[in-house]
């Protein structure tokens, strides 16, 4: 299984209700596309824009993220429904927005590597997956949460 995919309305659902995303699409794009499906693309497209700044990832095929960014990746388009919608953010929803963008300014800055694209999804050990800055003697944190 590749370490990089498509994003989907499941994925947005895991940060905004379902009433919340048919609210957004009833508010609808003017030329009548889904604006669920270009709030997607244009989603990708940023998390792809910040992994392709950091200069040491091997970028998956068009359309995909990496699987560690999914959940940020919702949590900044779950953001951009309730800002449409003019919902306030609640201070949860704030934080998962904070750290959201704190992820991608960190891969831009190459302070952590998202995981290099892989069609096995084994880690490349030239291109290790992301991991906030430790000794390079110890353990390092992925942002899928294991160790390597």
């Amino acid at each position: 299984m590749a370490n990089w995919r498509e994003v989907d309305e499941n994925d947005l659902a895991a940060s905004l209700s379902q009433s919340e995303i048919d609210a957004f699409r009833q508010d609808g794009a003017l030329d009548g596309s889904d604006p669920v499906a270009r709030l997607l693309e244009s989603t990708v497209a940023l998390v792809r824009n910040y992994c392709s700044m950091n200069g040491s990832v091997r970028m998956g095929p068009p359309g995909t993220i990496p699987c560690g960014l999914v959940i940020p990746a919702m949590d900044y388009a779950m953001a951009k429904v309730l800002n449409r919608l003019a919902v306030p953010l609640s201070e949860d929803r704030r934080s998962a927005l904070r750290k959201a963008e704190e992820t991608f300014d960190n891969i831009a800055k190459g302070v952590i590597t998202p995981e290099s694209y892989s069609e096995s999804g084994e880690i490349d050990e030239d291109k290790r997956p992301a991991t906030s800055p430790m000794a390079d003697d110890g353990p390092r944190q992925t942002l899928g949460g294991g160790l390597w």
